[in-house]
């Protein structure tokens, strides 16, 4: 029960969470349709659809989760004002909470291997990371930046094997164990970064 002179969340609620979520619902099942989708396919679990076994594609998911988690903590802290200090603490935490948001739906659906390539795709993301790295040193340098630059490095490696692989006098699924291996870890480390980003700049002092 609600205590007496709190508000009440429903208003906000339906509109900022629920009609988003049902439009989302309808033109995801409009357009499966069109493209000859049954509406069961697109609702059910890809691993009870393709009756995959418990561990395919385990450490994947759990990779979108890690992008996700970061996209949350970051866009979360900066949308509600957690992030104090200057302005550009948080205007960071917004651009990294959407690069993180776009990266995720990136691993989720393929974007890089399926629509746009990946040359492109890895151009964009460098390019990208540099810009971060200039436009918002000097967050980086008050605020674990060091952790920044080892989630860079292994996100890097594994975009590196990933381009090189054919030269590696190595099988396939050797290399794979390290790209992905690489990919992982450059995750996690993402995903801490925010973390402390966050927990660093919401002790600070109102500007």
């Amino acid at each position: 029960m609600m205590q007496a002179g709190s508000r009440s969340t429903i208003r906000s609620t339906v509109l900022t969470t629920l009609l988003p979520a049902a439009l989302l619902y309808w033109i995801s099942l409009a357009w499966s349709a069109a493209e000859g989708i049954s509406s069961t396919k697109v609702l059910r679990d890809l691993a009870q659809a393709c009756d995959a076994p418990l561990g395919q594609g385990f450490l994947s998911s759990v990779g979108y989760l890690l992008w996700m988690a970061a996209a949350a903590i970051a866009l979360f802290a900066a949308s509600t004002h957690l992030i104090r200090g200057s302005s550009v603490n948080r205007q960071f935490a917004f651009c990294g909470g959407g690069f993180s948001l776009w990266l995720c739906l990136d691993d989720m659906f393929l974007v890089h291997d399926r629509y746009l390539g990946q040359s492109f795709l890895y151009v964009t993301y460098s390019v990208f990371t540099v810009l971060l790295l200039v436009c918002f040193r000097e967050p980086l340098k008050r605020f674990a930046g060091d952790s920044f630059l080892l989630s860079v490095v292994f996100l890097g490696s594994s975009v590196l094997i990933d381009a090189f692989q054919g030269i590696f006098p190595a099988s396939y699924e050797t290399v794979q164990l390290f790209e992905e291996g690489a990919k992982f870890l450059g995750i996690a480390a993402w995903l801490a970064f925010w973390c402390h980003y966050v927990n660093a700049t919401s002790k600070l002092s109102s500007i």
